[in-house]
């Protein structure tokens, strides 16, 4: 029997940390961090409560220009302190504490997993499972979460055109319907397929009898959907999901035809945003508050919502391009300039620094204390109100 040395203790501290170095090339990293690591995790079931699925997982943070490199392996310390669980209740956490844990202001993680629901044949009633293909995409910047979840729906479509022009039947394909959305609430897997599946030509099912196969290629026939039609109604039933349990905010389908007589694809994609945030040019993004007020009139917009829309329109920013470069959603940014939402510190900072504004005058706007001027109030706060006349 052979002995092994036990290994000798090292001073962990006295160890080179070059990751900690200084870099001196003036250059941000975007995201950096680990790629495809699987790993058993716990999803939310709306029949069972949870099931269990295998995850491919991507983690990553954002690198300041003055940091030589992240420390790799805290990204797997973290997802293990998780035990597996990853649904809406526990990524904000978690995201929070990589920014913790490998001290940066941004932190993303992506999932890739199986997600199986039991199905059953539309005639014969027989069980069996069918797998979808799901993802979640979600980001910290600051405190601001942000959170998509997607669902790839395969389908049966069938060709009006060639129903029409054909005396013997019509050609049909599998389709692919892919599903992104953003919601507040609740959202369930379960529902976004069926509402992807009630406006396909038919559903595909793991498990059919003859009977099945004869209601299932009738029902098809019976639906013929051009690539344009399962686009449209898609987006509508998606947004009839919103209800007591959740609300969608943000959409975006996808649907690819593998066609069967064609040497193609057919495909298309549409885009919705529930605030209507959807042009690109900088001229018709809801200021209204702004927009009622003369360009030459002396006074400023009262509230910090109108003043940033005057300010992005000044630059001929859109609410998309200016949103992107603050490290929000459109849609939030939307219910900033309505005065419906603040952003956060962070997000005021970096809106600042994306203006080429004072980050403490435009704080003050926002009605934001910066911690200087607190300290400097909590410092002499008689002073402040002397001056005030209070």
């Amino acid at each position: 029997m052979t002995r092994t040395t036990p290994p000798a203790r090292v001073d962990r501290e006295a160890l080179p940390d070059h990751a900690a170095e200084r870099d001196e090339r003036a250059l941000p990293i975007n995201e950096v961090g680990i790629r495809d690591l699987r790993t058993p995790i716990t999803v939310w079931d709306k029949a069972r409560s949870k099931q269990d699925t295998v995850a491919t997982l991507s983690m990553s943070v954002g690198l300041p220009a003055d940091v030589k490199g992240t420390h790799m392996s805290r990204f797997v310390e973290v997802l293990h302190d998780y035990r597996g669980e990853l649904s809406l209740r526990t990524v904000p956490d978690l995201l929070a504490c990589v920014q913790r844990r490998l001290d940066a202001d941004e932190a993303f993680i992506s999932a890739h997993f199986p997600y199986f629901l039991e199905r059953r044949a539309p005639v014969s009633r027989a069980a069996s499972l069918m797998d979808y293909d799901c993802r979640f995409e979600a980001s910290r910047r600051g405190e601001t979460m942000d959170f998509v979840l997607g669902v790839r729906v395969p389908v049966t479509t069938l060709c009006p055109c060639s129903k029409a022009v054909s005396r013997y039947g019509a050609h049909n394909q599998r389709g692919l319907v892919d599903v992104s959305l953003r919601f507040e609430g609740m959202i369930w897997i379960e529902d976004v397929v069926a509402a992807v599946e009630r406006c396909a030509s038919a559903p595909l099912y793991a498990l059919l009898k003859r009977e099945d196969e004869k209601y299932v290629t009738e029902l098809a026939y019976d639906n013929p959907r051009f690539v344009e039609d399962l686009l449209r109604e898609v987006v509508l039933s998606l947004r009839a999901l919103s209800g007591e349990s959740g609300t969608v905010r943000w959409l975006e389908v996808s649907a690819e035809n593998l066609e069967s007589i064609h040497n193609h694809s057919a495909w298309g994609r549409i885009t919705w945003d529930a605030d209507a945030d959807t042009t690109d040019d900088g001229r018709d993004d809801g200021c209204a508050e702004a927009q009622s007020t003369s360009a030459s009139a002396p006074t400023a917009p009262a509230s910090f919502g109108g003043w940033l829309c005057a300010e992005r329109g000044a630059r001929r920013l859109s609410q998309r391009a200016l949103a992107k470069a603050i490290g929000v959603s459109p849609s939030l940014l939307s219910r900033v300039e309505g005065g419906e939402k603040k952003l956060s510190p962070e997000a005021l900072g970096r809106l600042a620094e994306t203006l080429g504004l004072s980050a403490d005058k435009l704080m003050l706007r926002a009605g934001v204390l910066p911690p200087a001027v607190l300290a400097r109030i909590q410092a002499d706060p008689e002073g402040l109100l002397a001056w005030a006349g209070c």
